[in-house]
């Protein structure tokens, strides 16, 4: 009788073998990315139907209302005169900013206070990118917004002047929505950093608001060139087709090209969404409770 011989074990896997086929991660990064996109969309139409947009509508048609108004009751109201107070002052410097601050700085704020953020923070899903979809979601509604208004606006002003308004009235005004653009960009960046930062974002902001892109950006210092508005204004002054207007005491001839100040606003808004990216990937955020704890 011949002994039996003991079953061998099954060779293990050698250490260089693939675990996880090539397959399988393809798949995972595009369930990432829809994710992702999803979370875009859903965001979108969370701007979309809440108040806040109402809000800020109301508030970007008071140009158009004002342009109407005045061109319509002055016999002095000039073209020129409405747009420069109007749509290069008055939405550039207050507006705009402030939607902004409304739509960047509650991006991480509004979850928490909603109890939301929980279940983003559950899902597979880095960290920066549900910040950076929210951050992009907040700039494309402000973008739009402060768009559409802004040419709303040059429209009124065209239709209702006593004088006919500067030619290539829609060439400005898709150049001052690209302009407007680029200043958004800085702003949903450093507003959005701001929110996390600190739970009084909005009267950190509109204290920003005020004291450097209101204030120190006028004065003739070497200063403002560290606010938003003196490069929204070079821009302006290089690239829109201006009938008449204050120059902002900017000397061209000493300013940043157009280039420069495109790559400034842009990079401003990069570098503090990435900075902020960061930051909320490393923050631990305490939660509220329904007991408010």
């Amino acid at each position: 009788m011949t002994p039996s011989t003991p079953s061998q074990p099954s060779p293990l896997p050698s250490p260089s073998a693939p675990i996880i086929a090539a397959d399988d991660i393809v798949l995972t990064r595009r369930t990432e990315w829809r994710a992702l996109l999803t979370l875009f969309v859903l965001t979108l139409r969370q701007h979309v139907r809440g108040r806040r947009l109402l809000v800020m509508s109301l508030l970007f048609a008071l140009p158009s209302v004002l342009a109407a108004v005045i061109a319509l009751t002055s016999r002095h109201a000039t073209p020129a005169t409405l747009e420069n107070a109007l749509v290069f002052n008055l939405i550039p410097q207050a507006l705009s900013p402030l939607v902004a601050l409304l739509y960047a700085a509650g991006i991480i704020q509004d979850d928490v206070e909603e109890q939301t953020l929980t279940y983003l923070l559950l899902r597979p899903l880095p960290r920066w990118g549900l910040y950076l979809v929210k951050l992009l979601a907040a700039f494309l509604v402000t973008a739009l917004l402060t768009a559409v208004f802004t040419m709303a606006a040059l429209a009124t002003i065209a239709l209702t002047a006593n004088e006919p308004p500067a030619s290539g009235i829609f060439q400005r005004a898709l150049t001052m929505a690209l302009i407007l653009a680029l200043s958004q960009a800085a702003y949903c960046g450093l507003f959005g950093f701001l929110g996390l930062l600190t739970r009084r974002s909005f009267l950190a902001g509109v204290g920003y608001i005020v004291l450097l892109e209101g204030l120190l950006a006028g004065f003739q210092t070497v200063a403002r060139r560290l606010t938003v508005m003196y490069y929204f204004r070079v821009l302006v002054l290089r690239w829109v087709d201006r009938d008449g207007g204050t120059d902002w005491s900017i000397d061209l001839a000493a300013a940043p090209a157009a280039p420069t100040c495109v790559l400034v606003l842009l990079g401003v808004g990069l570098i503090s969404a990435l900075a902020a990216a960061l930051y909320f990937t490393a923050r631990e955020f305490r939660m509220k409770t329904p007991e408010g704890s």
